[in-house]
């Protein structure tokens, strides 16, 4: 074991000495916590359908998890004895180490191919990538994540992905949840994907990130304040539990980007315009039934059209709730939003939640959920039916101050369509044994089509062109490995927008360890 844990040091020195791709950073996160560390600091993966099945956990609207809040996990003993069927259905494809110390490394994929129904418009993913994970101490984890991708979206996305990138003449198209693309072949997208992050927790009721991804508060599928949408950025965050697990104050700190170059830069490739963001989340569990939460998150513009880089002020770092209130009134260069979550547990499998939003213009944001867990006794049957709705021009700003929107590379930070539009979302999955039946329902009313109106002035959004959006994407297909939630599925999606109609069916083989969200 000594040998194991100066090996993977070793690793962590050499590493930093060399620059490699590890697009991460050390991070904070206290925690006051009575659980006992039986597992360590890394994060859960974000894959809803994991984190709404096996999971029960107090204060889960700040997302992700750490496996050292888990209260109860429900596992199949195992059944398979050679070391294939293991590797396959239940372990990692790498996995050395002992309690404290352990490495573990898992290929990471998504081969996907499908068609247009009566039209030969083919669509595919072909990501492969990789997930080194690993405990220096019970103290100390660590993760790293790469894909390389090559995709060709159904047409609804792709001409949404050409169309984000039109003001920026040296951005060919973005790719949703990674940010700026490169063109592959007749009407492909390349693109590549790395995050990861160190996890510190100097006591048992504390812990540290620094890294590279992203953050969710919330309870429902959708968050109105800040989602797993946008692409991954740099961040420093910290988790503090107070009271006995009575209360937890979450903080993290962002840094962000715009996708449009700096106008005058001396690098062969001008960086994109900077912000700086700040998200903080108080949490009060107030039973073991009933739990509720107060967000703020606050974007400031970090960039001059004269002096270029700016920085905020030190204050803004600080970890204290309410500040953005104080930097709003002092500084009309600062997009703040509120946020309010509850959930009400009535038994072990029954949820009720809701959310609302408050704009710094006083708009108002609404989101009521009801989750169903466990369904005929199966741990990752579930079904989620949820109400969404934001009015026009939530996020938006003057046109002085686009710089300092609500987005990230041309993201939504929160709901996928923006604002302005009324959402019900109806998605469960019924599985026995390594079978599942997964559908996704989506109809929402549009007020305004173009989907832009994160990144436009309130002076720019025209509320004439309101339209009715359906999504229905249904799949079949067998489960794997809880690992990296491996699955080969076969699905059908139906989108309907503007009286057209659009049909593909699609097979899929591939690892679910993010989310996905086509349904827009």
């Amino acid at each position: 074991m000594k040998e194991l844990k100066e090996l993977i040091v070793g690793m962590f020195k050499m590493h930093k000495k060399n620059g490699c791709n590890f697009k991460l950073i050390i991070l904070s996160i206290f925690q006051f916590s009575f659980f006992s560390f039986n597992s360590q600091v890394k994060n859960i993966s974000f894959s809803f359908f994991n984190q709404s099945t096996n999971i029960n956990v107090s204060h889960s609207s700040i997302q992700p998890l750490l496996e050292s809040h888990l209260i109860k996990i429900n596992k199949d003993s195992s059944y398979r004895k050679s070391t294939l069927g293991r590797k396959w259905w239940e372990e990692s494809l790498l996995d050395i180490g002992q309690e404290d110390v352990s490495l573990k490394a898992d290929p990471l994929f998504n081969f996907t191919f499908g068609r247009k129904i009566k039209e030969s418009i083919t669509i595919s993913s072909n990501v492969r990538g990789f997930r080194i994970s690993g405990d220096i101490t019970p103290k100390v984890s660590f993760e790293t994540r790469f894909y390389e991708n090559q995709f060709t979206y159904p047409e609804y996305l792709n001409e949404k992905a050409l169309n984000r990138a039109e003001k920026e003449p040296t951005v060919d198209a973005i790719a949703f949840g990674i940010g700026r693309a490169k063109k592959f072949k007749e009407n492909g997208l390349d693109a590549s994907l790395a995050n990861g992050y160190i996890s510190f927790s100097p006591r048992k009721k504390m812990n540290f990130q620094l890294g590279h991804g992203r953050h969710f508060f919330g309870n429902g599928y959708r968050s109105l304040l800040l989602s797993d949408y946008a692409p991954d950025y740099p961040y420093i965050s910290g988790q503090y539990y107070i009271l006995k697990n009575k209360i937890l104050y979450k903080h993290v700190n962002a840094w962000m980007s715009n996708l449009k170059r700096i106008p005058f830069s001396s690098t062969a490739e001008a960086l994109f315009i900077p912000k700086t963001a700040s998200f903080n989340q108080i949490s009060f569990q107030l039973s073991n039934k009933f739990n509720f939460s107060l967000f703020e998150g606050v974007i400031y513009n970090s960039f001059d059209t004269i002096v270029g880089r700016t920085n905020p002020n030190l204050t803004f770092y600080l970890p204290i709730f309410g500040f953005g209130v104080f930097e709003r009134n002092s500084n009309s260069s600062s997009n703040v939003i509120y946020g309010l979550n509850c959930v009400y547990s009535i038994s072990n499998a029954v949820s009720f939640y809701n959310q609302l939003s408050l704009s710094h213009t006083n708009k108002l944001g609404f989101q009521l959920g009801i989750k169903a867990e466990s369904l005929f006794g199966n741990n990752r049957s579930f079904m989620n039916l949820e109400y969404n709705s934001l009015p026009s021009a939530f996020y938006s700003l003057d046109t002085s101050n686009l710089f300092q929107s609500y987005s990230h590379l041309f993201h939504e930070l929160a709901h996928p369509l923006g604002s302005g539009f009324q959402e019900v979302v109806l998605k469960g999955q019924i599985s026995y044994k390594s079978l599942f039946l997964r559908f996704n329902y989506n109809y929402a009313f549009l007020e305004n089509s173009s989907y832009n109106e994160v990144f436009q002035s309130i002076e720019e959004i025209n509320n004439l062109s309101k339209n009715t959006l359906i999504f229905l994407n249904t799949s079949v297909g067998l489960y794997f490995n809880p690992k990296t939630n491996m699955e080969i599925s076969l699905g059908h999606i139906t989108r309907y927008l503007n009286s057209q109609m659009d049909n593909y069916f699609m097979i899929s083989w591939r690892t679910y360890l993010k989310n996905d969200y086509f349904d827009q």
